[in-house]
């Protein structure tokens, strides 16, 4: 059987404007909807931090962050917990909200057709999987960013300790 053959276990999120296909590999879990406890006021791509395992994990908008719209709250949300993709210890999961119950497909290559429409700029690619619009979200950069934020977040507590206390 050559690669391409290979049958590849995904998952379809449902998203506001079009889907996006994941590797399984990379969710770590589903729960229902939960407001983030709200701590990046500058940034409004990244929601805020949910307590998951007894760990915080920041809970990004792709929408927001893709340039889409979102929509704050909906009953049919859920969070998907995600495993990071990049090779950072300080990030080992963070959560995507999606507009409702993410769909486990297995899948070969034959059945994802690239697209022609214009990507944005958090998507590797536009795609067809079998007569449905998804896209393929560029994890890695979206790691990036959320350690970004991250870094920056870090650095502004710090700095607000050391002017209270000198």
């Amino acid at each position: 059987m050559s690669g391409s053959h290979q049958p590849i276990s995904s998952v379809l999120m449902p998203m506001q404007q079009r889907p996006l296909l994941i590797p399984s590999v990379c969710i770590a879990g589903i729960q229902d909807y939960s407001r983030p406890e709200a701590n990046y006021p500058e940034t409004e791509w990244l929601l805020g931090d949910l307590n998951w395992r007894g760990k915080k994990i920041p809970v990004v908008s792709f929408e927001r962050l893709n340039l889409g719209r979102f929509a704050e709250f909906s009953a049919t949300n859920r969070i998907a917990i995600m495993h990071r993709t990049s090779k950072n210890d300080s990030l080992p999961f963070y959560a995507m909200v999606v507009q409702g119950v993410p769909q486990p497909l297995t899948l070969v290559r034959e059945e994802v057709r690239t697209s022609a429409e214009e990507k944005g700029p958090m998507e590797k690619y536009r795609v067809i999987l079998k007569d449905i619009p998804a896209s393929i979200p560029d994890l890695s950069l979206l790691e990036q960013k959320i350690n970004e934020v991250l870094s920056d977040n870090k650095l502004a507590i710090a700095q607000e300790t050391e002017e209270l206390c000198e």
